[in-house]
């Protein structure tokens, strides 16, 4: 598993596992729950992680990348 991207909230991470999923990319949101269990709510510390496959890594950026440019 490879970090594609990490998020200071689970709304942004998840929503773009909604957008890697559509692209056919399995991926997996880590961490989204650890502020409310450790009370720390510092990205630098701990960070939403979205996760994907190595094999999908690559292609996960390219898809994260143009949902960024058609912003």
């Amino acid at each position: 598993m490879k970090i594609v991207a990490t998020y200071d909230n689970s709304f942004a991470a998840n929503l773009a596992k909604g957008l890697l999923e559509d692209a056919g990319i399995p991926s997996f949101v880590l961490n989204e729950h650890m502020s409310m269990v450790t009370g720390v709510f510092n990205k630098d510390l701990l960070s939403i992680q979205l996760t994907v496959d190595d094999a999908d890594y690559e292609q996960a950026l390219k898809v994260l990348a143009a949902s960024e440019s058609a912003e």
